[in-house]
C-alpha cells in the first residue's frame, strides 16, 4: 500500500440569530455552500499529516496512483 496524506481544512464563521448549536452549524454550512457556488473567497487554514499504509480511497478527490 502507498502512503498518503490526511488533509484537514478548518473554516471559522460567525453566525447571527441562531437559536441553538445545531442551527448555527446548519446556517454556517449553508453560507459556505453559497460562497462556493458564487466563487466567493473563503478564509481557511490547512494541515496535512502523512498516513502510512493508505489503503482506502480518499473521501474527496481522486486516488493519485
Amino acid at each position: 500500500m502507498k502512503d498518503g496524506y490526511m488533509v484537514t481544512l478548518s473554516i471559522k464563521m460567525r453566525v447571527r440569530g441562531a437559536g441553538s448549536r445545531d442551527e448555527a452549524i446548519w446556517s454556517a454550512t449553508e453560507h459556505l455552500e453559497d460562497a462556493i457556488r458564487n466563487s466567493v473567497e473563503v478564509t481557511y487554514s490547512a494541515d496535512a499529516k502523512r498516513i502510512s499504509r493508505f489503503d482506502e480511497e480518499p473521501i474527496f478527490g481522486k486516488n493519485w496512483d
